[in-house]
């Protein structure tokens, strides 16, 4: 039986934590393994059906949307943690923090046969409690002239 690409997926180092919980770890990842697991996450027709941010859902669209995220992960724009199941010791999601106007966005990707089973509560908890005691969120003010 082939091996799910995805249980190849290395992390990397990253300025921040992995998270323990009771079913998963959740492990930060170097940017060119997060576009590795976005890439087989976006593939996910059921998942990516869900994401109104993925306007191409083709191949091609896909390919496209991993290589952005992983650009803006190198750039610090966002960072971006792999959802390892213990049991199975295989990525199963991916959680991504990015800094906006209104704080802190967090967004959890699941691949769609892990869904409804709270993966999503329990990894978010960590990661949003860690995220808040560690990022200031600066909103932009105007200059004013001196």
């Amino acid at each position: 039986m082939p091996r799910d690409p995805v249980h190849e997926i290395q992390p990397g180092e990253q300025d921040a934590p992995s998270f323990d919980t009771e079913r998963f770890v959740v492990v930060p990842l170097a940017p060119p393994a997060l576009r590795q697991l976005m890439k087989v996450l976006l593939g996910d027709a059921r998942l990516a059906d869900q994401l109104p941010w993925l306007q191409d859902k083709s191949a091609d669209g896909v390919e496209r949307e991993a290589f952005l995220l992983e650009l803006q992960c190198t750039a610090r724009a966002i960072k971006g943690w792999g959802i390892v199941e213990r049991a199975r010791v295989m990525f199963i999601g991916a959680v991504l923090a990015r800094q906006s106007l209104e704080g802190i966005d967090l967004e959890v990707l699941c691949a769609s046969q892990f869904w409804n089973q709270g993966v999503a509560d329990e990894v978010c908890e960590p990661v949003a409690e860690w995220l808040e005691a560690t990022t200031d969120v600066l909103i932009g003010a105007p200059l004013l002239p001196s």
